[in-house]
């Protein structure tokens, strides 16, 4: 888990063995992470932001991460970073390495649960 990176978007996550305890924040990244609770599902994700990163952005299905979450969140992967907001929030960027490693560590925790 990269805590360096975590901390920079303040997050503190922790394994736990009470199912979907992974991030203890009350962020909006921590929120919206929090609709991501299979590890499938995160693995599928990462796999997208591996093709943007390494150029292949064009590759992506659908680069759209918000749809169907509910509470108005809008979430898209673009060729370099990573958009993340909700009604009544600012936007957040996150760079694509840091977005990837911060669903490293959520997968992690959800793992730690199987």
């Amino acid at each position: 888990m990269n805590d360096k990176v975590l901390q920079k978007y303040g997050l503190t996550m922790q394994k736990s063995p009470e199912r979907f305890h992974g991030i203890i924040s009350g962020n909006p990244i921590a929120n919206y992470i929090y609709n991501y609770r299979h590890p499938d599902d995160v693995a599928d994700y990462i796999a997208d932001l591996d093709l943007a990163i390494s150029g292949n952005f064009s590759l992506i299905e659908d680069p759209d991460y918000g749809g169907g979450l509910g509470n108005y969140w809008f979430a898209q992967i673009t060729p370099t970073h990573f958009e993340l907001w909700q009604e009544g929030h600012e936007k957040i960027i996150i760079s694509l390495n840091d977005w990837k490693e911060i669903l490293l560590a959520w997968k992690e925790c959800l793992e730690y649960n199987e």
